[in-house]
């Protein structure tokens, strides 16, 4: 199995080399502080126009007819000195960094995680952490996709499952005098959960299970009734649940929303134009 700096799989489960600790606080932080700084001198910059007097353009792109002035504005000789402009240079190359992180920080929100509750032997390392804050920390999946198309159902399993991952081991400290991972000073057998991958098993299998009774549940049921007016309301009403819960639980989009219901009739409206119709 080829491996690589990042990335080292071992007996199926990901090894430390793929896993990195999402500091998402610290990061927003961070951002946040660099955003303060920016808008302070934008402000300035613009008190410092409108304090000029000068009427706006006819088109008014930027609202400056409707901004608010402050009071007792110090004169724009005051405002605008050479360490201002110097330190407006030292802002712009901040902002250029600022939109470098928020799209950095973009990429890493849509990026997969983990708990690190997950792995008993990563979360063993860690005695500065409880196990509810080990069951909090998420760790960032480098070596998998993003979660930009992981459905809501998805989500919702992973989310459960790691809850129930957080309650059985919650009952193993329970017993464990000694902490995670340590019986009477002998190393136990190490835990392994691959909740992401639990998840999308779990999720195809019953998206699969789901379609396929939405698919054999109303033509066995129009297979014996020869009233077309009994067909039309089965078709009309598996139409409006299927719609309803493909939307609800799975990521798409208007497009495939309408995509999907449209296939799902017509496959209906065959078997019903196949049927004939009882006799009145």
């Amino acid at each position: 199995m080829s491996t690589s700096p990042l990335v080292h799989e071992t007996s199926g489960r990901t090894d430390l080399a793929s896993a990195f600790r999402a500091c998402w606080t610290t990061q927003l932080l961070n951002l946040r502080l660099l955003e303060n700084e920016i808008a302070h001198m934008d402000r300035t910059v613009y008190q410092a126009g409108l304090s000029l007097g000068l009427s706006p353009s006819p088109i008014d792109r930027l609202g400056l007819a409707h901004s608010k002035r402050d009071a007792n504005v110090p004169k724009v000789d005051d405002m605008i000195t050479r360490d201002f402009i110097l330190k407006l240079l030292l802002a712009l190359t901040d902002t250029m960094h600022t939109d470098e992180a928020l799209a950095a920080f973009n990429n890493v929100m849509t990026m997969e995680t983990f708990s690190l509750l997950d792995d008993e032997q990563q979360a063993s390392l860690r005695d500065d952490l409880s196990l509810y804050e080990a069951q909090k920390t998420r760790l960032l999946r480098v070596d998998l996709g993003t979660r930009l198309r992981t459905d809501p159902f998805q989500r919702w399993l992973h989310k459960y499952l790691r809850a129930f991952r957080y309650w059985k081991l919650s009952r193993k400290a329970k017993n464990n005098s000694e902490g995670l991972g340590s019986i009477a000073g002998k190393q136990q057998q190490w835990t392994y959960q691959n909740t992401i991958l639990l998840a999308e098993v779990i999720g195809r299998v019953t998206t699969a299970a789901l379609t396929a009774v939405f698919i054999i549940a109303p033509l066995a049921i129009m297979s014996n009734e020869s009233s077309k007016k009994v067909q039309l309301v089965v078709v009309s009403v598996c139409i409006i649940i299927l719609s309803f819960l493909v939307s609800l639980f799975l990521k798409v989009s208007s497009f495939e929303m309408m995509a999907v219901s449209a296939g799902y009739a017509a496959v209906l409206s065959v078997f019903v134009s196949n049927v004939p119709a009882s006799a009145e």
